[in-house]
């Protein structure tokens, strides 16, 4: 753990803060848009900065890396759920896509390549997991409210989640710590909470965001992993910050754009 008892839970209180602004989000602008802000390295960015200042920079930069070939795992992890999605229930589908995201990050803890060529092989996983999703779906969301305790239990889930991969991370090193900042977490109570209460055509559009917003995800480690040493923590991580927020932004209209016109249809 830590060596601060308190820093596990402020991270994981970011993380229920990001779940519940993409909940809110989901419901007033599409599944879509929602997906994109889960994806903004609200959580990430924490965990990598308190990194570098208890463990130094090298272990950060590690991390970071190690974060970016990690994506590959959560493009295996969308790319099965939405699949299973389309044939099984929340649950069964969720056993199906960690079982894959598992697997991945067997295969890609093996491999050691720089930062330049993880950021590669963490784009090609988005690009290709966004490629391979089941056409939109044609079955309608359930209709009607969500439960009031909805979003309560979406960011406690979260908390938990996130407070046990803290704990798991800095037990054993910066390659761990920065395949578990990868995990995804926050995708499946997203994706699990969306899917048992709005149906399929909902969570394939969170899927689909999800996805769109790891660009800027995938940004924010590149810049970090590659600055963090020879510019300084605070330097990397202003500039990593920037970068993923510009490309948040433009990620966040195209997807706001395409809910407008679907609208309008």
């Amino acid at each position: 753990m830590s060596d601060d008892p308190l820093e596990p839970f402020a991270v994981a209180a970011l993380a229920a803060l990001l779940v519940g602004a993409s909940t809110v989000a989901a419901r007033r602008w599409g599944h879509g848009v929602g997906g994109v802000i889960s994806a903004f390295p609200l959580i990430v960015g924490p965990v990598l900065m308190l990194a570098a200042v208890r463990h130094g920079t090298p272990f950060a930069a590690q991390a970071a890396g190690a974060t970016l070939l990690g994506l590959v795992s959560l493009g295996g992890f969308v790319f099965v759920y939405a699949w299973s999605a389309t044939r099984l229930r929340s649950s069964g589908s969720l056993a199906c896509a960690w079982l894959a995201a598992a697997a991945l990050g067997v295969v890609v803890g093996q491999i050691e390549v720089r930062a330049p060529a993880a950021f590669a092989c963490a784009m090609l996983a988005m690009l290709a997991a966004r490629r391979a999703l089941p056409p939109e779906a044609a079955t309608a969301p359930r209709g009607g409210p969500l439960p009031r305790w909805d979003l309560q239990v979406r960011m406690g889930l979260t908390a938990l989640l996130i407070v046990a991969l803290i704990a798991a991370a800095d037990r054993f090193g910066p390659i761990v710590a920065g395949a578990l900042a990868a995990l995804p977490a926050l995708a499946s109570v997203l994706a699990v909470t969306t899917h048992r209460q709005e149906g399929l055509a909902a969570v394939l559009n969170v899927l689909r965001g999800t996805v769109d917003g790891m660009s800027g995800f995938a940004a924010f480690c590149l810049v970090v992993a590659t600055l963090v040493q020879p510019a300084g923590i605070l330097v990397a991580f202003l500039l990593a910050t920037s970068a993923a927020a510009a490309i948040q932004t433009i990620t966040l209209r195209r997807h706001a754009s395409g809910t407008s016109l679907a609208a309008a249809r």
